[in-house]
This record gives C-alpha cells, structure tokens and sequence, in this order.
C-alpha cells in the first residue's frame, strides 16, 4: 500500500493518489479509482465527482487501499467490483467464471436476429440452449428478451453454474444443469449458442488474462478447438430443422471452425462467419 494512498483523507486525495499508484498498470488508471471508490462507498462514480472534498475514514482509506493494490497487481476490476455490463444487464461475477466480453453480445444480437425472422418472439415451444454458459450473459439476456421461449444454460462446472443462477434468479423460462456439453441432455432444440473455451494451451501462458479467469473456461486444447469440435459433433442430433448455432471463437479459427462444421453437419447446413466490432471473425453461424 502506498503512503500517499493511506495518507488521503478526502475522496480527492484518495482518487489522486489511487490514480499515480495505477497509471504504470492500467489503461484507464482514473475511471478504475473512480470505479473502485464508488463501489466501496455504496455511491455513483458521478457522486464522488461531485463530492470530491468529502471525508474518508481510516477505515475506507485501508480498504480501498487494498483493493487498489490488488488492482495494481492486474486483478481484473470486474471481480473487484463483482459485477460486469452485459448487453442492457448488469451481471454478478466472480474468480469462477470468466468475465463476460462486449464481443460475445454478438451471439445474442445473432440470436434475436433469427428468432425476430423466424418470427417467434412470442413461441412457447422455442428451445434454447447456452453451453457452457458460465455466469450465464448470454441465456440470462435471452431468457429475459423471449420470456416465452424455454432457455436451458448448461456448464461442466457447479461453481459457475451458482453464478449463472444467482444472475438468472428472477427469469422462470430458464433452468440449469451441470453437464460436459450437451452429453445426457434428451430432446432438441431451436437455437445453440456457445462462448466456449477457444485458446490454445501452450498460449496460456502467455496471457495476463490466465492468471486470474478460470483456466477452465480458458483452455480450449492443444490448438483451441477441442471443445469446439465436441460440440459441432455433438450438434446436429440435438437440433431442430429450421435450426440454428451460434459458436464464439478465435480471431484466427474461421478456417479451421468453418471445416469442422461442414464435416460434422455436411451439405444440409449453411455455415457462415461474422465479424465482431473491430472487424474479426468472431462467431460461427451454422444454419438448417
């Protein structure tokens, strides 16, 4: 902890001294203690702007104090908060489910866009599944837009399963189950969607984010597509015709991903990719 962090007595100072004690670690070293801040004093970031001469006590300076050093050490402030901004959802996160990204928003604005064509809005026979769903992002926002509709958010882990649950607590169209995939799940459904583990192992290492998201969400085999592969494989008997799947992956696996699903589903699907935000592949569209 630094001395003029623990030595601030006002919102001012301490958001001056957290901001210098994050500058050499974070893009946005302001907005994190602002962030951070708020989050300890129960405030909007707004508020603390406005009151920026109100008093701390000790007992917030050595708080936030801790928080600010975790952050420092590249704790993402998703976890520090316990929440992250998903789609029009604000979602409970924790260190056992990976974070939820802006460009897995693309999976539920695919998934609208065909439902709202295959005009179903309303269809109380429309089945859909999120595997390997973690905190839950994309069957909770899909759950809440087609309340109708019947959402089912699988994961191989019980720990994000607590998570997804604790974030779709409210939505009576979705229920969970633990399970590797889709394996012991009976029937069909309308519409698959999937962010699955898509990094090669032995790049693991190399990355800041595997040192604090859960490496099972993370490790997608020796070339990133094991578990994607398992489920193109495992797709087509649980889909209905008309269908649809929609898979994140890698920047860099639109090849790999595209030849995959020809050779799981062969002629009868239509298999597209689309680009994300800054113009990558970014999601597998396999259509029946």
């Amino acid at each position: 902890m630094t001395t003029d962090l623990l030595g601030a007595r006002t919102v001012r100072k301490a958001l001056e001294a957290a901001t210098a004690q994050l500058s050499p670690h974070s893009r946005t070293p302001q907005l994190d203690a602002q962030l951070i801040l708020a989050h300890l004093l129960n405030q909007r970031r707004e508020y603390l702007i406005a009151h920026d001469d109100m008093a701390l006590s000790l007992d917030q300076i050595v708080a936030y104090a801790k928080l600010i050093e975790q952050r420092a050490r590249g704790m993402p402030i998703a976890y520090l908060l316990g929440k992250q901004a998903f789609f029009d959802r604000e979602l409970i996160v924790t260190p056992q489910v990976l974070i939820p990204r802006p460009e897995t928003e693309l999976i539920v604005e695919r998934a609208l866009a065909w439902v709202e064509a295959q005009s179903r809005q309303s269809d109380p026979t429309l089945r859909i599944a999120d595997v390997g769903t973690g905190s839950g992002a994309i069957a909770v926002t899909l759950a809440a837009r087609l309340p109708s509709a019947r959402v089912l958010a699988t994961d191989i882990s019980a720990a994000a399963l607590q998570v997804a649950q604790r974030n779709g607590q409210n939505l009576p169209n979705l229920r969970y189950m633990q399970c590797d995939l889709l394996s012991g799940i009976g029937g069909q459904f309308d519409l698959i969607c999937a962010n699955l583990p898509y990094i090669a192992t032995a790049e693991l290492q190399e990355l800041e984010v595997a040192k604090f998201e859960p490496l099972l969400a993370l490790d997608g085999g020796a070339d990133g597509l094991a578990l994607i592969r398992a489920l193109l494989q495992q797709a087509p008997s649980h889909m209905t015709t008309p269908g649809l799947l929609l898979l994140e992956i890698g920047a860099e696996q639109g090849e790999a991903v595209c030849a995959a699903a020809q050779e799981a589903f062969g002629e009868r699907a239509q298999i597209s990719l689309h680009k994300d935000r800054a113009g990558l592949d970014r999601v597998l569209q396999v259509a029946l």
